[in-house]
């Protein structure tokens, strides 16, 4: 599985602290890739950051869900 979250300048600690607690929880292997690009984050349909996708579809824009609604999108998408 491949987590991509997308950040702009702020709050990019507490956003990656989160989706790595989520994916602890989950209990899913998980890749976790840090897109700070603006073109790329363009390209994903992104308008608001942080942002994540997991493989390859945005389930979160403006801002990072919380961990354990994040850790319930991350095993239903490994199901």
């Amino acid at each position: 599985m491949v987590i991509r979250l997308y950040l702009s300048c702020c709050g990019g600690d507490k956003a990656i602290a989160a989706v790595e607690a989520a994916v602890k929880q989950a209990g899913v292997p998980a890749q976790i890739e840090v897109v700070e690009d603006l073109v790329a984050m363009a390209r994903a349909g992104v308008m608001s950051t942080p942002a994540v996708e997991i493989d390859g579809r945005l389930v979160a824009s403006g801002s990072v869900p919380r961990v354990a609604d994040l850790a319930n999108l991350l095993a239903q998408a490994a199901r």
